[in-house]
């Protein structure tokens, strides 16, 4: 009897035990999805309130007004149609046909549900229809519809990031599209204009993620960037080779001369001699291979997959093989490097207003995480110079700033069917305009020819605007 009566309290423990973690798991699934599947537009919950309350507006960091409601309770947009455009993924429409846009992600504020507790109830007693808060986003309404125009008839994305605070200025996605006409009815599985291609994007990277790799030789081996390699144009390996774009010949370079003028050669021979599990390391801490939650908007996953040894091993140290990331990712990196290796959380949502008019909530800088050491960043930023000063980065070059870079050209096609994807990413180092950038252009050739120019006029336009 003894013993049984053990055995009860034994099990009767260890289901207290299983109780008490699995009541801490949902609490904590809650409070990290929570926002997430409230926001969902499948949720009946906001579906009944939009019947029940005039929507918010969602406005730009000026105030100008990208979504509203009009008189007779119909959702208005911008009156510009480029700028409807290119605000679109950020908007969103109230069907949540596109992602996560604020109407949907930010619904909470929009329709009425964060705000004080006593205007609510005095605003059912006075039987008047609920007028629901005012979303202030971080993008300039001016700069995304300038940046969407600059990509022209080309797909791709730009993304505008201030790297002190985390501000997404534009956050572009081409093709966009026009919530004053979008039918759902016509929209098919797998239409791409419904894709935010600058937060959930999945893009082989090229070029631009020897910053990463270049990262992991400062933080792990520094002693390899003080070396001088020589670049022949070509590194043999049993199953293939490392070649230079375009079949040029780079000659001796250290790690800075191969991130100025992005050799794959010196790459390839550094990856040689690099441990590869610090690789990894270093492209986790940035961000690869790991999921965000962050406050404001969703961004897709992104890969590296390192290959166990060979060619592909080097072609995925200079962004090639299997390495997948989204422009906005790509961006944080750079954000990282010019905030001396702090990673700021993106932000899209500023402030949120009353229906009158007074901010009762402030979005506050937030960190990610330190990524990189102070001397790291500061050394990859003399690199990111230099690629601007004399390397592939040049057009970027921009009278009286100082502007840190690095092209990609990705290949996305074995057979060359489709053209490469130009890439560039890079900052403005200055206290007032502490603006980091990414554009890609999906199939536009050289990253050195046509993103980095496009990126010059974007950064001019937002120093311009003084965002």
């Amino acid at each position: 009897m003894k013993e049984l009566r053990s055995n009860i309290r034994a099990i009767l423990g260890a289901f207290v035990v299983l109780f008490v973690l699995l009541s801490v798991y949902i609490g904590y699934t809650l409070f990290i999805n929570g926002p997430r599947w409230f926001s969902s537009p499948y949720n009946p919950v906001l579906s009944q309130q939009k019947q029940q309350v005039i929507s918010g507006s969602i406005t730009d960091r000026s105030y100008i007004v990208l979504a509203g409601t009009n008189e007779s309770g119909k959702r208005t947009y911008h009156p510009n149609a480029v700028t409807r455009k290119a605000v679109s993924h950020v908007v969103g429409d109230q069907a949540g046909l596109a992602a996560m846009g604020l109407e949907t992600f930010a619904a909470k504020y929009l329709l009425g549900l964060s705000g004080n507790v006593f205007e609510r109830i005095y605003g059912s007693l006075t039987g008047a229809m609920p007028v629901g808060d005012t979303v202030v986003s971080t993008i300039s309404a001016e700069l995304s519809a300038y940046a969407y125009n600059q990509l022209g008839s080309s797909n791709g994305a730009v993304v505008v990031m201030n790297y002190q605070t985390g501000e997404l200025l534009a956050l572009v996605s081409k093709p966009g599209y026009d919530q004053t006409t979008l039918d759902r009815t016509q929209i098919t599985e797998g239409d791409s204009f419904l894709v935010n291609r600058a937060s959930s994007g999945q893009y082989t990277p090229g070029s631009v993620f020897k910053l990463v790799t270049a990262a992991a030789v400062l933080e792990h081996r520094p002693d390899l960037a003080a070396k001088t390699y020589t670049c022949t144009g070509s590194v043999a390996y049993e199953d293939g080779a490392v070649v230079c774009a375009n079949g040029a010949v780079h000659g001796e370079l250290t790690l800075s001369g191969a991130v100025a003028k992005s050799c794959n050669c010196v790459f390839a021979q550094i990856m040689q001699q690099i441990n590869r599990a610090d690789l990894v390391k270093t492209a986790k801490a940035m961000g690869y291979n790991q999921s965000y939650l962050f406050s404001d908007l969703m961004i897709a996953d992104s890969v590296f997959e390192k290959a166990e040894g060979g060619v592909n091993e080097a072609w995925a140290a200079v962004g090639q093989y299997k390495t997948t990331t989204s422009p906005l990712q790509v961006t944080l990196v750079t954000a990282a490097i010019a905030n001396d290796g702090e990673m700021m959380e993106p932000r899209l949502i500023r402030e949120i207003l009353n229906k009158r008019g007074y901010a009762y909530k402030t979005m506050k800088a937030k960190s990610v995480d330190r990524v990189m050491s102070a001397s790291s960043a500061q050394q990859l930023r003399e690199m990111m110079f230099l690629a601007v000063k004399s390397g592939t980065a040049k057009s970027a070059a921009l009278a009286d700033y100082t502007v840190g870079g690095k092209t990609g050209t990705a290949q996305v096609s074995e057979n060359k069917a489709k053209g490469n994807h130009a890439w560039f990413t890079g900052f403005v180092f200055n206290e007032q305009t502490p603006y980091a950038i990414t554009v890609i252009v999906e199939n536009g050739g050289s990253g050195g020819s046509v993103a980095a120019p496009l990126a010059r006029k974007i950064l001019k336009k937002a120093i311009d605007l003084e965002l």
